[in-house]
């Protein structure tokens, strides 16, 4: 716990670093060190996204013969399990993919450290652009980083019937949560979404180059 406490203190300070580079600018500094975090961590997440699409792509070509076993062996549950298992290990489909949960769980800490870090940097508050004190909630951060995390789940999702009601949830529920945080929380939550949203455009046309 003591470790966890210093990397989040670490971050904190080079929040607060760079802040004194841009005329103690706290907004600033949260700004860059989310964003050479991010950087740093966009090259796995592309990897760890392209392959659960990969994943997602061989699941689906595989739905048909799926169903077809559930079908034949709806009387059997442990047929079905066995000869559902044989056939993803067949077409090298894994319900857990390595590289996913690898990818995942490497990523996790840092996010939710850098999450802490901001919390506390913002609490010194100051003025940035527009936002008089960046300790208090600002109506139009709350709304830009909404927008910005619903074009990162469209970016980033697959096709679903019930995609719009998914993107209404996803909205109500950021924008009720970012207008009772801190504005320097906001900045943090909109910039990342853009990360998430140019990671899923990429992926998207890597995609579509290997098709």
């Amino acid at each position: 716990m003591l470790l966890w406490n210093q990397v989040i203190e670490i971050l904190r300070e080079s929040i607060l670093a760079y802040a004194q580079i841009f005329h103690g600018s706290v907004g600033a500094g949260i700004l860059v060190v989310t964003f050479l975090a991010r950087l740093a961590l966009l090259p796995l997440g592309i990897r760890v996204a392209r392959a659960a699409g990969r994943q997602q792509e061989i699941m689906a070509r595989l739905q048909p013969r799926l169903d077809a076993l559930k079908t034949v062996h709806r009387n059997n549950p442990t047929r079905l399990a066995q000869e559902t298992r044989q056939l993803l290990t067949q077409e090298g489909a894994t319900p857990l993919s390595g590289l996913g949960c690898v990818g995942t769980l490497a990523q996790l800490p840092i996010l939710i450290a850098l999450y802490s870090s901001v919390q506390r940097a913002a609490s010194v508050g100051g003025r940035f652009l527009w936002i008089r004190d960046l300790a208090k909630p600002d109506w139009i951060v709350a709304i830009v980083a909404t927008v910005i995390t619903c074009l990162a789940s469209v970016s980033g999702g697959s096709p679903s019937q019930n995609r719009s009601l998914l993107l209404t949830l996803s909205a109500v529920i950021t924008i009720a949560a970012l207008a009772k945080m801190a504005a320097g929380v906001g900045l943090y939550w909109g910039l990342s979404s853009l990360f998430s949203a140019a990671q899923g455009w990429t992926v998207q046309r890597l995609q579509r180059r290997e098709a």
